[in-house]
């Protein structure tokens, strides 16, 4: 086999192991769909269980708010209360009862708002503390899943390490120039710098091949690339017909 038909052929072979590598990635990086709506679930109940607890804050701050509005009023009762005592005529007690009657209104709305909040506020926490601790038959589910996908994750990281090994020893082995130029079109041509000619056409832009151009790719004595997409030419054929001595020698 001459030079350059055995650097396409690891070319090629390169390439495969690159699209394996891109693949391993692509997967890691995508969670399967039972992944995936388990992350969505628990996304919506952290939402939800963050609501509730603003929720709780909220309320909280009324809830001091109101503590301190029923002190004021129970103070300003007790004002009016003693000043009754101290009245001297009709016109003065009837103010000081209206006052009164008033505070103590007042009190009793602050009071009722009081008891209100502490219910719901006692009533929000528990539903927190039993959304934290509810369904562990299912939590355990859910773990099996996560695991099997963390071990799967796991997996496709050592076959990228053992492609990327892979591909090291391969490119050892073609001549240093059309390493060089496979690696730049690699990055250039998003992961794709090899192309089958199929029917005269570049399998990947189609672009038709003149015929003068298909003849040099035929006789494999150069590296040739695609007028359009430039990326690097071969023919199946001649390949898998090379490929075992290669492999061999």
């Amino acid at each position: 086999m001459n030079n350059v038909r055995h650097d396409l052929v690891l070319l090629v072979r390169l390439q495969g192991l690159y699209d394996r590598i891109a693949a391993a990635i692509r997967e890691r990086q995508t969670p399967p769909p039972e992944v995936r709506e388990l992350q969505e679930a628990n996304l919506a109940r952290q939402a939800e269980l963050e609501g509730i607890e603003t929720q709780v804050r909220g309320l909280e701050r009324e809830l001091g708010e109101v503590r301190k509005k029923e002190e004021e009023w129970k103070l300003e009762l007790e004002h009016f209360q003693r000043q009754k005592g101290t009245v001297t005529n009709e016109r003065e007690f009837t103010a000081v009862i209206s006052e009164i009657d008033y505070a103590t209104k007042a009190l009793a709305e602050a009071a009722a708002r009081r008891r209100e909040l502490e219910d719901s506020v006692v009533a929000l926490t528990a539903d927190i503390e039993e959304r934290r601790n509810a369904r562990p038959e299912e939590e355990s589910a859910h773990r099996d899943v996560v695991d099997a996908w963390e071990a799967r994750k796991a997996e496709l990281m050592a076959t990228v390490h053992q492609l990327v090994a892979e591909t090291k020893s391969v490119e050892s082995e073609v001549a240093p120039k059309n390493r060089a130029r496979f690696l730049r079109l690699l990055e250039a041509k998003k992961g794709t710098a090899v192309a089958a000619v199929v029917d005269g056409s570049c399998s990947l832009c189609h672009f038709s091949l003149r015929p003068h151009l298909q003849q040099r790719v035929r006789r494999c004595e150069e590296i040739i690339v695609c007028e359009t997409c430039h990326r690097i030419l071969f023919l199946e054929e001649l390949l898998d017909a090379t490929a075992g001595p290669a492999e061999e020698a």
